[in-house]
């Protein structure tokens, strides 16, 4: 179970706490065992910045007036009605949240000068490995399933992987994707924006970056053949507005369906403050989006307009919460879900990427 409380805005969920419950009593060659996600990866304990910036803010709030200052800051209001409305619900969930003691860490001076150090030296160094060994692009056609009711350990070309229960996944070209003409109910695309961040990132350190796809790509692939007439698709997107555009003006209708609602991942410290201002006069925002299209025969609730769900989140690149608890309400009993561009395996689920990791404890 993800959520740790709930308002009628949305949901308070833990990705950690998920891994956790999610990899009890694994099967593994030599017995069953508990796992989780490492917890180095959800150590983010004071908003994203440069260390050179944590240094001045360190200096900054250890002078006389910047008790002052700070409140100062706090007080400020945007003017963008989206922003305002986010952080509106951030400000309701966090309150349900420490009423029942989440989101207590008092941040100190070291925490600002750490710079969550922790989070960034793990994932680093979980890159660095993927440097080692063989390239998945090597094995072809790269793929596994678990067909049993509890996760469990699988070796696939000499390797080790953990797998929940119930879950495929193909690491492949869409292209050559082919699901024995197998619907879902539920597809949840990642896709890989075109993005200058990522193009400098993966130009530095390959195992970083991923290969993108322009709109015209993402719009092209065969939602149709995959889902079934009572589906629903959700498709996490950036704040750009050509890419939102691009998603209910041109993937939707080419998909045949119709747009239903837009709801935001509100991403946190372990304080709870956002991982950045929420007037950032660099346009960046502490959350992201999802945004759902139905077809037009679908049969199930919708989801409403304008939900948030908020957590922290993961340091690894683009390693999305899990959705699984949030969705049960908008989706039949005995689901099939596809998710695309997945960066990991969930429950029941089929996952096709190139490749999927598994970070484990």
């Amino acid at each position: 179970m993800s959520i740790l409380c709930s308002n009628e805005k949305g949901w308070v969920i833990s990705h950690y706490d998920y891994s956790k419950n999610l990899y009890r009593n694994v099967h593994s060659p030599t017995g069953n065992i508990d796992l989780a996600y490492n917890k180095s990866l959800f150590k983010i304990t004071t908003p994203f910045m440069r260390d050179q910036e944590a240094e001045k803010l360190a200096a900054f709030l250890s002078s006389d007036s910047s008790l002052k200052k700070v409140r100062k800051r706090r007080c400020q209001t945007a003017n963008d009605t989206e922003v305002q409305l986010v952080q509106k619900v951030h400000e309701s969930l966090l309150k349900e949240a420490r009423n029942i003691s989440n989101f207590q860490l008092s941040v100190t001076h070291f925490d600002i000068l750490e710079n969550n150090a922790t989070a960034r030296n793990f994932v680093n160094e979980f890159y660095e490995s993927q440097r080692e060994g063989k390239n998945l692009k090597e094995y072809g056609l790269f793929k596994g399933t678990n067909v049993i009711s509890i996760p469990q350990v699988v070796e696939i070309n000499n390797r080790l992987y953990v797998m929940p229960p119930y879950s495929s996944f193909i690491c492949c070209n869409l292209n050559d994707l082919n699901e024995n003409d197998k619907k879902f109910d539920f597809i949840l695309l990642d896709p890989p924006w075109w993005n200058k961040h990522v193009r400098r990132k993966k130009m530095n350190n390959c195992c970083k970056g991923y290969e993108m796809m322009r709109d015209d790509d993402i719009a092209n692939i065969p939602i149709s053949s995959y889902l079934q007439d009572t589906g629903l698709v959700g498709i996490w997107c950036t704040n750009g507005s050509s890419h939102i555009k691009a998603i209910k003006q041109s993937y939707f209708p080419q998909w045949g369906l119709e747009y239903v609602a837009t709801w935001f991942w509100i991403k946190v410290t372990d304080s709870g403050e956002p991982v950045c201002s929420f007037t950032n006069s660099n346009g960046k925002r502490p959350y992201e989006r999802i945004i759902f299209g139905a077809s037009q025969k679908r049969r199930f609730q919708n989801p409403e307009e304008f939900k948030c769900f908020l957590s922290v989140p993961s340091a690894l690149h683009s390693h999305k919460p899990p959705l699984v608890d949030i969705l049960k309400d908008y989706l039949p009993e005995n689901v099939k879900c596809l998710e695309l561009f997945a960066r990991y395996l969930l429950p029941g689920w089929t996952s096709v990427e190139f490749p999927i990791s598994c970070v484990i404890k």
